[in-house]
């Protein structure tokens, strides 16, 4: 007899429902999702590709930089100048090398600007209190500074909140310390004029470089001048009653130290000038490390006076002095890298034309939308092959270019080089024109900068390629929910069969004993 009321049992019921259902899956799947993957495999190739071409298309801007007439950085190609210089004494710069002067220009540097530097004396302790009375301070080009409960390091950081200043505590040896002050600019203009109350850190003291005997009576008539004040010498004092008289003045703290050396401070902190000195002391201020000085020189026989190393003289030349002595620039005109960018911009046109046309000729591309490469290649092209100049008679095709059966171009150097030499205007005016009529490499670098830009050709295509992607997300989702949904409620449909023949089968097998107990009696 058969298995079960419908000749199947209970577990090859569910066997048969579920192979069925893969299979009728499997089935639809291939008609409705798999066209959708395929669709977005081929978009990454497409991608790529397209990725590809604009990266050759950049490859082409750049090639063609040289040849515009606005060029932002440097000269273009028909400007460019070569320098040649001789000497070490200044170092040239310029941030368009187009607008130099052509011609030599000579420099002799007599003087270096620096900058103003004085140190303190030494202390051992960074940290430790300037000053541990009230009102104490130092005064720099009339700003104060209070050095009252401060510690070095506290002083030159409130220094240097202003901006004309640069001061910092600098470790000079094991446990030694000096507070270095210096002017932020170089120049006398920005020279330091510092001054002490009530607190003295040797930023203001004078000290001779000669000895002297302090019981040796100097010449008569012989003057040293403090701030304006003669002090005379008049043959009878000797040395140490000489500078004792100063000191007595009571402007001036001055003595003679054991080694016979003399030293000078003004009495209230202020910075002291020494401005005659006829016994030949050399007074000097050994703390002010670097005193403010200008950078002279003679730059074509003009001389300069000024508080910087760095000028900018006519057309941008920018002169930084390094050292004292002569140097000199020579600008010439150089057209020797024309020949050489232009062959480069060809290998680039050729290089972007051969992938476009691979791509448009091919039955294996993977490009979708090759009208807007024939668009691009087609406008590039009409540049390549116009006619520019006042009167719109000056070809690329005049001047040593042509063409291979499959559209590539080559350039005849020697004749091209020949147009260099003797026809440069007409040439210069073929690819770099005027704003008025504006050349083949002028009109080309719009082009192609544009391609990329706002609303560009190869924008708008990826742009495009982007929505095209989310859409074909957005149908593979939905496609494989509804797939997915579909064969879920089906299964669902198939047990609840199954539940039903199991039911049957067993009240058929009930039937079928009651029948064999029946025949058996």
């Amino acid at each position: 007899m058969a298995d079960g009321i419908l000749g199947l049992g209970t577990g090859q019921a569910s066997t048969l429902n579920e192979e069925l259902l893969e299979k009728l899956k499997t089935a639809e799947r291939k008609s409705t999702i798999e066209p959708i993957e395929t669709s977005l495999s081929n978009w990454d190739l497409e991608s790529v590709k397209v990725e590809e071409i604009k990266l050759y298309t950049q490859d082409l801007l750049e090639a063609i930089k040289p040849f515009d007439l606005f060029v932002t950085s440097g000269a273009n190609a028909f400007e460019s100048k070569s320098a040649t210089t001789t000497g070490e004494s200044a170092i040239f710069d310029a941030v368009d090398a187009g607008s130099l002067n052509t011609g030599t220009t000579n420099i002799d540097i007599s003087q270096l600007a620096q900058r103003d530097v004085y140190q303190t004396s030494t202390f051992n302790d960074k940290e430790a209190v300037v000053s541990n009375t009230p009102g104490t301070m130092i005064t720099i080009n009339g700003v104060e500074f209070s050095t009252f409960n401060k510690s070095y390091q506290d002083l030159a950081d409130n220094i240097n909140v202003n901006s004309k200043f640069n001061a910092s505590v600098e470790t000079i040896g094991t446990d030694s310390f000096r507070l270095v002050i210096k002017s932020e600019n170089s120049g006398v203009d920005n020279a330091l004029s510092i001054s002490e109350t009530g607190v003295d850190l040797g930023l203001n003291e004078f000290v001779s470089d000669t000895t002297i005997a302090s019981g040796t009576v100097p010449t008569a008539g012989l003057t040293l001048t403090l701030n304006g004040t003669d002090f005379t010498t008049d043959g009878v004092e000797n040395y140490s009653e000489f500078i004792s008289r100063i000191d007595s003045d009571g402007a001036f703290d001055a003595s003679i130290d054991e080694d016979g050396k003399v030293s000078i401070k003004r009495s209230d902190g202020t910075p002291l000038e020494v401005t005659n000195d006829d016994l030949g002391l050399n007074i000097k201020n050994n703390n002010h490390t670097l005193i403010a000085q200008n950078m002279q020189a003679k730059i074509d026989g003009v001389d300069y006076d000024v508080s910087s190393n760095l000028i900018t003289i006519d057309g941008g030349l920018k002169i930084t002095a390094v050292k004292i002595g002569e140097s000199s620039i020579s600008i010439e005109k150089d057209t020797t890298n024309i020949s050489t960018l232009f062959s480069n911009f060809i290998d680039k046109y050729n290089a972007l034309l051969t992938t476009i046309d691979g791509e448009l000729y091919s039955s294996d591309s993977s490009i979708d939308d090759k009208s807007t490469l024939r668009t691009m290649l087609t406008e590039i092209k009409d540049k390549m092959f116009g006619t520019y100049g006042e009167n719109s008679d000056l070809s690329l095709f005049n001047y040593g270019l042509s063409l291979d059966e499959y559209g590539a171009i080559s350039m005849d150097e020697a004749t091209f080089n020949t147009a260099i030499s003797d026809d440069f205007t007409n040439l210069k005016d073929l690819f770099i024109g005027t704003a008025e009529n504006e050349g083949f490499g002028t009109q080309l670098k719009t082009l192609v900068d544009n391609m990329d830009g706002y609303d560009g050709l190869i924008t708008a295509y990826e742009d495009n390629l982007d929505a095209k992607k989310t859409a074909l997300e957005s149908d593979l989702e939905e496609a494989t929910e509804d797939l997915d949904s579909k064969y879920a409620q089906l299964a669902q449909q198939f047990a609840d069969y199954g539940t039903i023949i199991t039911n049957f089968n067993s009240q058929f097998a009930s039937l079928e004993m009651m029948i064999a107990e029946s025949t058996s009696s």
